[in-house]
C-alpha cells in the first residue's frame, strides 16, 4: 500500500452511505474546534474527582497502597497496612503515588489518575478514529465514549480496571492504524502497540498480553490472513513487552520469593478457573453490562455493528479494520464470561471499539438524510427515562428498607439535573424527528453531563460505609506516639484520611482457619502477615490489643458499632464519635477533657 493514501494522511476512510439514502453537506469541525471539544472533555473528567468520599473497599485499598509506596519509598513491593500486597503489579500504584507526591494526599488527587486515564481513552479513540474514518467520526467516537456511564464512572473510581483497559485500547488501536500502513510507519505503530501491551502487563498481569494478542489472533483467523503473520513483528514486539514488564517481576520476586506463584498461579489461573471469589453470575452478565454501559447510545449499536460487518464482507481488504473492531469487544465479553466470578469493570476494554463504531455511525447519520433517525429517537426516550429516575430518586430513597435521608441541597441538585435531562431528551427527540441529528447528538451529550453531575455526589448517601467522618473527628486528637487500632474490622479508607506514618493496629482472630477461604480484608492482611512475620507486631490477636491499650496508654480504637459491647468487655474505653455504623473509642488517657472515663464495671473484667 502506498504511504500517500488517504489512510496514511489521516483522512476519512472511503466509506459510502447506501445509494438509496440521499446525502447532505454538513460543516466539519476544524482542528481548533476538535481541540476545544477535547479540552472541555478533559475538564469534565477532572471536575468531579473530589465530589465524594472514597468508596470501600476498592478505592480505599488501592489509594492506600499507593500512599504507602510514597511514604516508604519502596517502589518494588506494594504494601497494605505495612504488609506486602501482591495481588497486582505496580504501574497503577506508581501513577497514584506520583499524583500524591505532586498534589498531596487527598481524595481528589487519588482520582486524578483514573480521570486522566478516562480522558486518555477518549483521546485515543479520537486519534485513531481520525486516521481510520475521519476527524468528525473520531471526535464523535470520543464523545460517545466519554458520555457512556460505564466508562465515565470508571474514570471516577480508583482501581486498576480502567488503567489496563486504556493500555489495551492503545495497543489495539495502534494495531488498527498500523495495519493500514507499510514500511517503517507500520513498524512504529505496531511497536507502539506492543509497548502499550507491556504497560498493560505491568498494570494487571498477563491479561494485558492475552487480550490484545487474542483479539489480533481472532482477527487474523477470521480474515484468513495467516500468511501475513510475519508482518506483525511478533518477535520484536514481545521483546518490547519483556523490556517493559520483566524487570519489575524479577526484582520483586527476589524480594518476595512467593510473588510469581501468587501473582500468576493464584491471582490469574486459580481465580479464572475457580468459583470461590466474589460476584458469581451467569453468562448474560457482561453483554448486559456492555449494553447498559453504552447508554444512551445503545440503540445505535446494532446498526453500527451491521455496517462494520457489511463493510468487511463487501471488501475484505478495506473492511479489515471493521473486523478488528468487532473481534476485539467480542473476545473481551466471551473471555470474561467464562469464569463464574464477574466484576463489571473487567469488560471496560470492550467499550472503546464500540464507541468508535458508533461514532462512525453518527458521522454517517450527519451525512445521510433520514439515516438512523429512529435509533436517535429511542436514545432520547432512554434519556427521558433516566430523567424521570433522577426526579424520583429522593422519593425512592425515603422508601428503601433502610431509608436514606438526602440533604436539601442534594435533592435540589437531583431535581435540577432531572429537569435538564428531560429537557435534553425532548430536544434530542424533537431534533431526531426533524432530521437534525447534530442537535440530537449535542442534546444527548448534555443529558449525560447532567446525569453524572447529579449522580456522583449522591453515591455516598446510599453506600454509607466511609470512615471519613470518624477520621475527621480523630485526626485533631492524635499526638506522636499514639496508637490507632481497629477491632475485628479493617477500614480501608481510614489510613488515607489520617495520613499517618505508622501502620494501624488490627485486632483479629488471625488463627481462624476460615480466613484463607474468604475473599475479603481478612484474607488480604493475613497473606501479608504470613509473608512478613514482623507484622505480628501490629496485626495482633485481640488479647494483645488489650495489653497494648491499657487505661494509661494513649490509644484510639475503631470498631463496628455492633461490636461495641464486645470491645468494652476487652478494653477500658469510652465512645467519642459514631458515623456510618463505625464507632470511635479512646482509652481514659487519650479521651479529651470532659469525657467521662469508664467505670470498672463498664470496662469489664479481664
Amino acid at each position: 500500500m502506498r504511504l500517500d493514501t488517504p489512510w496514511c494522511r489521516g483522512e476519512p476512510a472511503p466509506l459510502r452511505a447506501p445509494a438509496e439514502i440521499p446525502t447532505r453537506t454538513e460543516p466539519r469541525p476544524s482542528r481548533r474546534a476538535d481541540a476545544i471539544a477535547l479540552g472541555v472533555l478533559l475538564l469534565c473528567f477532572l471536575a468531579a474527582t473530589g465530589a465524594r468520599v472514597l468508596n470501600v473497599p476498592d478505592e480505599g485499598r488501592y489509594a492506600e497502597v499507593a500512599r504507602e509506596m510514597l511514604r516508604t519509598g519502596d517502589l518494588v513491593t506494594p504494601r497494605l497496612d505495612g504488609v506486602p500486597f501482591l495481588d497486582k503489579p505496580p504501574l497503577f500504584y506508581w501513577l497514584e503515588a506520583a499524583a500524591f507526591a505532586v498534589l498531596g494526599v487527598h481524595v481528589w488527587s487519588a482520582r486524578v489518575v483514573t480521570a486522566l486515564l478516562g480522558f486518555a481513552g477518549c483521546a485515543l479513540v479520537y486519534v485513531a478514529g481520525s486516521r481510520l474514518y475521519g476527524r468528525r467520526a473520531g471526535l464523535l467516537g470520543a464523545l460517545v465514549l466519554a458520555a457512556s456511564p460505564l466508562h465515565f464512572g470508571a474514570s471516577q473510581y480508583v482501581n486498576h480496571d480502567l488503567a489496563v483497559a486504556t493500555s489495551i485500547t492503545a495497543a489495539l488501536l495502534a494495531f488498527a492504524v498500523g495495519d493500514r500502513l507499510e514500511g517503517r510507519a507500520r513498524l512504529r505503530w505496531l511497536l507502539a502497540g506492543y509497548l502499550a501491551m507491556g504497560l498493560a502487563v505491568l498494570t494487571k498481569g498477563l491479561i494485558g498480553l492475552v487480550l490484545p494478542l487474542g483479539a489480533v489472533g481472532v482477527f487474523v483467523a477470521a480474515a484468513g490472513r495467516w500468511r501475513e503473520l510475519p508482518r506483525y513483528a511478533l518477535p520484536a514486539g514481545l521483546a518490547v513487552v519483556a523490556i517493559v514488564a520483566v524487570p519489575w517481576h524479577v526484582v520483586a520476586q527476589g524480594r518476595n520469593p512467593d510473588l510469581l506463584h501468587y501473582l500468576f498461579v493464584v491471582q490469574h489461573f486459580q481465580r479464572f478457573a475457580g468459583s470461590g471469589f466474589n460476584n458469581p453470575t451467569g453468562p448474560a452478565f457482561y453483554p448486559a453490562i456492555v449494553l447498559g454501559g453504552l447508554l444512551p447510545w445503545t440503540p445505535l449499536l446494532p446498526g453500527a455493528i451491521a455496517r462494520a460487518w457489511a463493510a468487511f464482507r463487501r471488501d475484505r481488504r478495506e473492511g479489515r479494520t471493521d473486523l478488528l473492531l468487532l473481534a476485539w469487544p467480542a473476545l473481551v465479553v466471551v473471555f470474561f464470561s467464562i469464569p463464574r466470578s464477574k466484576i463489571a469493570g473487567y469488560v471496560l476494554p470492550a467499550l472503546p471499539p464500540l464507541a468508535l463504531l458508533v461514532g462512525r455511525e453518527l458521522d454517517l447519520v450527519l451525512r445521510a438524510e433520514g439515516a438512523r433517525r429512529r435509533a436517535l429517537q429511542l436514545s432520547a426516550a432512554i434519556a427521558a427515562l433516566f430523567g424521570v429516575g433522577l426526579a424520583a430518586a429522593p422519593l425512592v430513597a425515603a422508601r428503601l428498607r433502610e431509608p436514606v435521608s438526602l440533604p436539601a441541597p442534594l435533592v435540589a441538585t437531583l431535581l435540577a439535573a432531572a429537569a435538564l435531562a428531560l429537557a435534553a431528551a425532548w430536544v434530542a427527540f424533537s431534533a431526531a424527528r426533524a432530521d437534525r441529528p447534530a442537535r440530537a447528538v449535542g442534546a444527548l451529550v448534555a443529558f449525560s453531563a447532567a446525569l453524572y453531575a447529579a449522580v456522583l455526589p449522591a453515591i455516598p448517601h446510599f453506600t454509607r460505609d466511609s470512615a471519613r467522618p470518624v477520621a475527621e473527628h480523630l485526626a485533631p486528637l492524635l499526638r506522636p506516639g499514639d496508637t490507632v487500632a481497629t477491632y475485628r474490622r479493617w477500614f480501608y479508607d481510614l489510613p488515607l484520611y489520617l495520613d499517618r506514618k505508622d501502620p494501624i493496629v488490627v485486632a483479629e482472630r488471625w488463627d481462624d482457619p476460615e480466613i484463607p477461604r474468604r475473599d475479603n480484608w481478612q484474607r488480604e492482611l493475613l497473606l501479608g502477615r504470613q509473608w512478613m512475620p514482623a507484622s505480628e507486631a501490629w496485626l495482633v490477636q485481640p488479647e494483645a490489643l488489650a495489653e497494648r491499650c491499657r487505661p494509661e496508654a494513649r490509644c484510639f480504637v475503631l470498631s463496628r458499632a455492633r461490636d461495641g459491647e464486645e470491645l468494652r468487655r476487652l478494653l477500658a474505653v469510652v465512645p467519642l464519635a459514631e458515623a456510618n455504623g463505625i464507632r470511635l473509642w479512646a482509652t481514659p488517657a487519650a479521651a479529651p477533657a470532659g469525657v467521662i472515663p469508664p467505670t470498672p464495671a463498664a470496662a469489664g473484667a479481664r
